[in-house]
C-alpha cells in the first residue's frame, strides 16, 4: 500500500510539474464560463463531434449544478448518450440480421463481429445514460429545459443498412456514413420520445423549449426497455444487465407516476401503470 501511495504521489507530482511547465511555455489557459462551454457543446454537436460534446456537456452540468443551464446540459447529455446508443444499436442489429442471410456466407463471421462491436459501443453509452438519468432523477420536479442544435429529419430508412440486412457487404466509408445518419436520427427520435411525442421526430421543433417531467421519465423508461434488448441471448447475452435496465425503467416509471398524480394527468398515470406492470412481469421471473 505504501509503495502504491508513493508511486501515485510521484506520478501526481510529475504531472503537476509538466502542467506548470506547459502553462509557462505555452499560451495562458483561459477559463471558460458554463455559458461559453454550453455554446461550445452545441457547436460540437452541430459539427457531429459527439464524443467531445459529451465531455463538454458533463462539465457544464458539474459546474452549473442546480442552475437552469446545468439542467439544460444534463438533459442534452442524456439525449446525446441515448441517441448515440440508439443509432449504434440499430447498426448492430442490421449487421446481426445480415450475417444470417444466405448471401453473406462468405463474410458472415466478419459481419457478426462488426455487430458485436456496435452492440458493445451501444452498451457503454447506454450505461452512461442510465447513470445520467439517475443523477437527473434526483433533481426537483419541474419542467426540463432543452435544446437540440442538430438539423434532423424523420428517418425514412437507410439504403446502406438495407443492403447490410440483406446480407450484402458494404465498404467502411458507407458504413461510417450510415452510422452518423443513424446517430442523428437516434437523438431526434429519443428527444421526441422524451417530449411525449412517441418517436415522431416531426413534432420535434414544437417541443424545444421545455419538457414535461412526467413525459420525460416515461420516455426514458421506454427507452431503457428498448435498449435492454442489446443484452438478449443472440446479442451480448447478459441477463443481469437485462434485469438492471428493467429495474431502472421501473424506478423512472414510478417517478413519472408521482409527477402525473400531482398534476392530475390521467394519460400519464395510465402509461406509468402499464410500464410498471411490464417491468414487474420481467423482474418477477428468475434470471
Amino acid at each position: 500500500m505504501r509503495i502504491v501511495s508513493y508511486v501515485r504521489t510521484r506520478r501526481a507530482g510529475a504531472l503537476v510539474a509538466a502542467a506548470l511547465l506547459a502553462a509557462g511555455c505555452g499560451e495562458p489557459i483561459v477559463p471558460r464560463s458554463p455559458e461559453a462551454l454550453y455554446a461550445l457543446a452545441k457547436e460540437q454537436m452541430a459539427n457531429a463531434n459527439y464524443a467531445p460534446a459529451l465531455d463538454t456537456l458533463a462539465r457544464v452540468a458539474r459546474e452549473g449544478k442546480g442552475s437552469a443551464l446545468g439542467r439544460r446540459a444534463q438533459v442534452l447529455h442524456v439525449v446525446v448518450l441515448g441517441g448515440m446508443a440508439r443509432g449504434l444499436k440499430e447498426v448492430a442489429e442490421s449487421y446481426l440480421v445480415g450475417s444470417q442471410e444466405a448471401g453473406a456466407a462468405a463474410y458472415a463471421s466478419q459481419m457478426r463481429s462488426i455487430a458485436m462491436d456496435y452492440f458493445g459501443r451501444a452498451r457503454g453509452l447506454s450505461i452512461e445514460m442510465v447513470e445520467a438519468l439517475d443523477r437527473l432523477r434526483q433533481q426537483p420536479l419541474q419542467p426540463l429545459p432543452v435544446d437540440f442544435p442538430v438539423a434532423a429529419s424523420p428517418g425514412t430508412g437507410n439504403p446502406t443498412l438495407t443492403k447490410v440486412r440483406q446480407g450484402s457487404w458494404v465498404e467502411d466509408p458507407d458504413r461510417t456514413r450510415a452510422e452518423k445518419e443513424k446517430i442523428v436520427e437516434g437523438m431526434a427520435g429519443l428527444l421526441a420520445r422524451l417530449g411525449g411525442a412517441g418517436d415522431d421526430a416531426g413534432q420535434l421543433r414544437a417541443r424545444l423549449q421545455e419538457l414535461d417531467p412526467a413525459d420525460f421519465y416515461l420516455g426514458a423508461a421506454r427507452e431503457l426497455l428498448s435498449m435492454s434488448s442489446i443484452y438478449r441471448a443472440e446479442a451480448l447475452k447478459d441477463p443481469r444487465m437485462f434485469r438492471l435496465y428493467h429495474e431502472r425503467a421501473l424506478t423512472l416509471a414510478e417517478r413519472a407516476a408521482q409527477v402525473a398524480a400531482a398534476g392530475g394527468d390521467a394519460r400519464q398515470q395510465q402509461e406509468s401503470a402499464e410500464l410498471q406492470r411490464l417491468c414487474r412481469e420481467v423482474l418477477k421471473k428468475k434470471s
